[in-house]
């Protein structure tokens, strides 16, 4: 009876995830990159948003820094040898 346990088994699995999957489809999703908001107004999609442009402000600033120094590191050693 080895088949018929794998079987319940597998058939219980099935029903646990579509219960789960039931679950998840009640969550609000919330569209954090929507076009629509007021910059004025305190939301989290705002400070995501504002987060998000300085972060990638600040590393545009510091790989171009990154980039400067590594070129001049390979001008100095196209000099020297």
């Amino acid at each position: 009876m080895k088949w018929w346990d794998r079987f319940v088994e597998w058939s219980w699995q099935k029903e646990a995830d579509r219960q789960f999957e039931e679950g998840q489809q009640e969550k609000q999703v919330i569209d954090v990159m929507a076009d629509d908001v007021d910059p004025n107004e305190v939301t989290i999609e705002n400070a995501y948003k504002t987060r998000w442009i300085w972060y990638h402000t600040i590393l545009a600033i510091g790989i171009f820094f990154t980039n400067i120094i590594l070129i001049a590191i390979l001008v100095l050693l196209a000099i020297k040898l």
